[in-house]
């Protein structure tokens, strides 16, 4: 095993005797669990060279040398998109994918196998590595329980942009759940986040974007480009992309949503009609309905045709028609699905229900739906149409503090 900060007081020596400092160490970060050391770089007549791991004949530790065949077989200067150990991930921001923790990188753990190989197998951020880095290797011992297993690490830049640039990701990030990053994705600097953001398939993106705190959505949303931006916010449920396209600058949330598709812009357009501490300020209006007289196999084609385009789907009311959205009854999603293929929804959904007034207390709203243990109440106007819903979600969020870790619940559905 050797660590970085050792492995940088080496020199590079050839089969003539010719010596260079080394400079940094290059990698190829996507083709192993472990990668592999690809080329050394060492400084030369004033200028950088890089030199193919091919060369390298044997790691002397006593005398801190790397023995090369020869130091003229060295390429010419280093490409910047090579990543380089001491330059790249010295001192980057790591995600501990296996504990969900983040921190910084102190040193960086090299194996050198029996096959001649050299890997960079795991990141050290204890206290022992910041003595090492002072002493250039010399002290500080390596402590095992402080060293992160480079297979579970995904390390990032604090550059959004570098994702657009093509530089080397692991995008191990990905398989973790939404939520799972999110989490992560508070404890970074917003820049991070961001970039975080950016590995993201989009729809895992805008899950991920939509379980982060209001706060923390307009950081990073600010810093991606305009056109993303506004792909994930309408891959967004309309509730949660209201609370941060209102957060907007004027003029940007203005433009943003003259650039968004009609159906999704009129469902934000409407909730910001609303005070914030509202029930309409807090519902979501993307619901699925369904007139009261369709038959359970009619309201199984329709349901599962609607299913792609809504939000919000674990409770499916039922109105006299499409059209005129007057409110008659609810039924819960799985109740539709086994619902009997000649029977009308009027006569097996719930018709008592209770609905909510869109400027009535939000906060008031959240105790009656946590209280009564609902999966969401109907939000109407004063003639009864159906305008949307609050959720038990949506309650949850008002009634627990800001810190809580069930402020990032989704329930989807």
């Amino acid at each position: 095993m050797l660590m970085l900060t050792e492995l940088m007081r080496y020199a590079v020596v050839d089969d003539r005797g010719r010596s260079a400092p080394l400079g940094d160490i290059c990698i190829a970060l996507l083709d192993d669990d472990y990668p592999p050391v690809t080329h050394l770089l060492f400084d030369r007549d004033g200028a950088s060279h890089r030199l193919d791991w091919s060369q390298v004949s044997g790691l002397d530790r006593r005398s801190e040398r790397i023995h090369v065949k020869d130091l003229d077989a060295a390429d010419e200067p280093h490409d910047d998109r090579d990543l380089l150990l001491r330059r790249d991930i010295l001192d980057a921001l790591i995600l501990d994918l296996q504990g969900r923790r983040t921190t910084r990188v102190c040193d960086l753990r090299l194996d050198h196998e029996a096959d001649g190989s050299l890997r960079l197998k795991g990141a050290d951020a204890g206290l022992a590595a910041m003595i090492r880095r002072v002493t250039r290797g010399r002290f500080g011992k390596v402590e095992r329980e402080s060293l992160f297993d480079w297979k579970y690490v995904e390390f990032l830049r604090g550059d959004p942009e570098a994702v657009d640039n093509g530089a080397g990701y692991r995008l191990r990030i990905n398989r973790l759940p939404a939520g799972e990053i999110a989490r992560l994705a508070d404890y970074v600097p917003y820049l991070h986040a961001a970039e975080l953001l950016k590995l993201l398939p989009d729809e895992k993106a805008a899950d991920v974007l939509q379980a982060m705190s209001v706060e923390r959505q307009v950081q990073v949303i600010e810093e991606i480009d305009e056109e993303e931006a506004i792909d994930l916010i309408c891959r967004m449920s309309p509730d949660l992309a209201t609370d941060l396209v209102g957060r907007l600058e004027l003029d940007t949330m203005r433009r943003w949503l003259s650039r968004m598709p009609r159906k999704f812009r009129d469902r934000i357009v409407e909730l910001l009609r609303y005070p914030e501490n509202s029930v309409g300020g807090v519902m979501v209006n993307d619901v699925v309905s369904l007139s009261a007289e369709t038959t359970g196999a009619e309201a199984k084609e329709i349901v599962k045709g609607k299913l792609g385009d809504v939000h919000f789907a674990s409770v499916v009311f039922l109105v006299d028609d499409e059209e005129k959205r007057k409110l008659r009854g609810a039924m819960l999603l799985r109740e539709v699905l086994t619902a009997p293929d000649d029977r009308q929804m009027v006569e097996l959904m719930d018709p008592y229900l209770e609905p909510l007034d869109p400027f009535g207390s939000a906060p008031d709203a959240a105790y009656r739906i946590v209280g009564g243990q609902l999966t969401a109440m109907p939000v109407v106007d004063s003639e009864g149409r159906l305008l949307g819903a609050m959720t038990v979600e949506a309650a949850i969020a008002l009634l627990v503090p800001p810190t809580s870790n069930l402020q990032g619940i989704r329930v989807f559905s």
